[in-house]
């Protein structure tokens, strides 16, 4: 399949709307200032390749519970929504417009070491860990596995990509070639939803809990319970 070129902040922005890879409910306007920042940082003849929207958090090692894990992401104690983009130089870049300050980083694809959608009933956070910075991106779950799986792709086309490079230079045999394909496909199998501390009773009682008053439909609860039970 051939690979969008996106150059511009409109390309971005309505990429990421059709893909349904997140919005910004303060309007379109603001969000394509933040794309605006991304389009302005890439290098000569780079370009996304995609895009998506969230609201970001950055995470500090010093920073912490008690017990040294992170708090958990919520929609008011985020740090505002963001822009990101995937590049054809693999690199992640991501922004955020700001009056008088604009902030903007990139890591390389080749850095990221763990990719970890996290979702509840409603709301998710995928947690994005490099040899540099760590951060998550909140928004609701479905756009979050959406997320979690083009992080994932273009950490997948970059070994691809060097699998091929190393095959076409003659040093592996064919036993070889076999055995990088087998780690290439449990590479593509690495993302899986992880679920927090509670308790899988906990979780799903909640869960009919919010089914019987309505606020999700029966088809969502039966997908989240197998999603909980590792059946998905």
């Amino acid at each position: 399949m051939e690979r969008p070129q996106l150059w511009t902040a409109d390309e971005m922005y309505r990429f990421a709307r059709e893909n349904k890879l997140g919005y910004n409910i303060w309007g379109a306007w603001l969000q394509k200032l933040h794309f605006k920042v991304v389009a302005e940082s890439l290098l000569d003849d780079e370009y996304a390749v995609s895009s998506f929207i969230g609201r970001h958090t950055d995470y500090d090692d010093d920073e912490g519970n008690t017990d040294g894990t992170q708090p958990e992401p919520k929609f008011f104690n985020t740090q505002g929504f963001y822009a990101y983009i995937i590049t054809n130089e693999n690199r992640l870049v991501y922004a955020r417009w700001r009056p008088f300050f604009h902030k903007v980083s990139s890591i390389p694809l080749n850095d990221v070491k763990n990719i970890e959608p996290i979702t509840h009933i409603i709301w998710g956070h995928v947690r994005v860990e490099s040899l540099g910075d760590n951060f998550s991106v909140f928004w609701t779950k479905k756009v979050v596995r959406r997320i979690a799986k083009r992080i994932q792709e273009g950490v997948s086309d970059i070994k691809n990509g060097q699998m091929k490079q190393s095959a076409g230079s003659g040093n592996f045999t064919n036993e070889d070639n076999a055995q990088n394909q087998d780690r290439q496909s449990q590479d593509r199998s690495e993302t899986r939803v992880v679920y927090d501390t509670a308790t899988m009773y906990e979780k799903l009682s909640s869960a009919k809990l919010s089914m019987e008053e309505g606020l999700i439909s029966e088809a969502d609860y039966n997908d989240y319970k197998e999603r909980l039970l590792g059946r998905k």
